[in-house]
C-alpha cells in the first residue's frame, strides 16, 4: 500500500486520534479509507459533505421479533467497509495474545461465554491485540474462513462491546440508555440487549457502540 497516499488521506482527518472510528488513531483510519473510500464515514467529527459514499437504502422491517417472537428495537449493521459485525473481546487468558503471537489479519474462533451464545464465532482480527490488556478487536467473517485460513483457536472470551450501523430503529439511541438490539447477521436471529456507550448520528444512520451484552 501506498505509504504517501495515506499520509495525504490522514492529514484530511482531524487527528484527535480519539478511537471512536474504531481504530485506535487517524493513521490506522486513513489506511482502511485507502482501501475503501466509505470508511470516511466513520469519523464522526466529519460533517456530512464529506462523507463521499452515497446514502444507504433503508433497511426493511416488519415484525421487530425475533426467531422466539421477543421484540427489539433496532437492527445493528455491520459497518459496510467492515468484513463483518466488529466485537471487541477479551480471552479468558488475557496473556493468550502475546504467548500466540497473535497479530491484526489473523483468524481466529472461540465461543463468547457469560451472554447465552452457543455459537462459536469465526473473526478476523482488525488490529493488533492491546499490549496492556490482551483485547481483541476482530470482525465476524463466519466459519468458512476457518476452513480457507490457518485459523487459531482462543477459546471462551468475554464480549466488552458489539460496533455497528443501526439504519433501522424504533427509537432514538441515547448514550447510557439500555436497548433490545438484533444483531443483522446473527445466526440465532435472537434479540441481545446492550448499554449504549457511544452514538453518533451520521448520514447513512447512527454508529452505535454497545456494552454489557446480553442475550435476553
Amino acid at each position: 500500500m501506498n505509504a504517501g497516499r495515506i499520509d495525504e488521506i490522514a492529514a484530511t482527518l482531524p487527528g484527535k486520534n480519539c478511537g471512536q472510528c474504531g481504530f485506535k488513531t487517524c493513521a490506522g483510519l486513513a489506511e482502511i479509507i485507502a482501501r475503501d473510500p466509505r470508511a470516511r464515514r466513520r469519523c464522526v467529527y466529519l460533517g456530512p459533505e464529506s462523507q463521499a459514499a452515497p446514502h444507504a437504502p433503508p433497511v426493511a422491517e416488519t415484525t421487530w421479533r425475533d426467531a422466539l417472537g421477543r421484540e427489539y428495537e433496532m437492527v445493528l449493521e455491520p459497518f459496510p467497509e467492515d468484513p463483518g459485525p466488529r466485537e471487541n473481546i477479551l480471552p479468558f487468558n488475557p496473556a493468550l495474545a502475546e504467548r500466540l503471537g497473535l497479530k491484526r489479519g489473523d483468524v481466529l474462533f472461540g465461543r463468547p461465554a457469560g451472554v447465552g451464545c452457543p455459537v462459536t464465532h469465526v473473526g478476523r482480527l482488525m488490529e493488533d491485540p492491546d499490549p496492556l490488556s490482551g483485547a481483541l478487536e476482530w470482525c465476524i467473517v463466519g466459519p468458512i474462513a476457518a476452513r480457507e485460513a490457518h485459523a487459531v483457536e482462543i477459546g471462551g472470551y468475554h464480549i466488552i462491546a458489539y460496533e455497528g450501523l443501526v439504519r433501522a430503529t424504533r427509537v432514538t439511541p441515547q448514550v447510557g440508555g439500555r436497548y433490545f438490539f438484533k444483531p443483522a447477521l446473527c445466526m440465532l436471529q435472537s434479540r441481545h440487549s446492550g448499554v449504549v456507550s457511544a452514538a453518533a448520528h451520521r448520514p447513512d444512520g447512527w454508529r452505535v457502540r454497545f456494552e454489557g451484552i446480553t442475550i435476553a
